[in-house]
């Protein structure tokens, strides 16, 4: 790991447990006993460093989806693909605790995220599209329905990790199965009756 990745490694750790506002350049110097002027040799501020992350968590995402086996297009492809989003997620928890602020006063960070979630709505049509075709979801969902789901889902996938943070209190197993059930629990409904079994069976074998 190279002094880039471990400066990183370290701030995302420190951020997870302490807090943004909380951790300055001196404390990630003092976590992995660095000078100052070797931290500024890789990042010139704090606001690099976040960037650096967001932009590392959105890599890691990418990455969970292309490795994911596409031989056959199924619900427990797409639920275990959520369920690799919330891994990542969790493990870079401390942007969505404070993912207001982040795009308060980080710009940079604000127009990677817009054009993301711009990216994310259109995938999600096409996949959407793509599982009516193939006999996964039911026909006939309307466009406010399907819109419904996809404002709802996006929501949910932002804000579960602050909900899982302040109120569950569960194993971490026990987390995934729950916020997953939820959050994907939103096409239950429209599910086709053999991916509603496949689906059932899913989250029985996760709990």
């Amino acid at each position: 790991m190279t002094t880039k990745e471990k400066i990183l490694d370290a701030s995302r750790r420190l951020f997870n447990t302490d807090g943004l506002a909380k951790v300055s350049v001196r404390d990630i110097c003092k976590e992995l006993n660095i000078s100052a002027g070797n931290f500024s040799y890789h990042f010139p501020n704090k606001d690099k460093i976040i960037l650096g992350l967001y932009k590392d968590m959105l890599k890691e995402v990418q990455v969970a989806f292309e490795t994911l086996p596409r031989a056959e297009i199924s619900i427990t492809l797409y639920l275990e693909s959520h369920k690799k989003v919330f891994l990542i997620q969790s493990k870079y928890k401390f942007i969505f605790l404070n993912l207001f602020e982040i795009l308060t006063n980080y710009p940079e960070v604000k127009a990677i995220y817009l054009r993301n979630a711009a990216f994310e709505r259109q995938m999600a049509r096409e996949l959407f599209n793509l599982y009516v075709s193939k006999g996964i979801i039911k026909k006939g969902i309307n466009e406010l329905q399907f819109e419904r789901i996809l404002n709802v889902g996006q929501i949910l996938n932002t804000a579960w990790v602050i909900d899982a943070e302040i109120v569950f209190k569960g194993n971490k197993k026990q987390q995934m199965a729950y916020y997953l059930s939820i959050c994907c629990g939103l096409l239950e409904p429209y599910l086709m009756e053999n991916s509603l079994d496949e689906y059932k069976m899913y989250f029985n074998n996760l709990v």
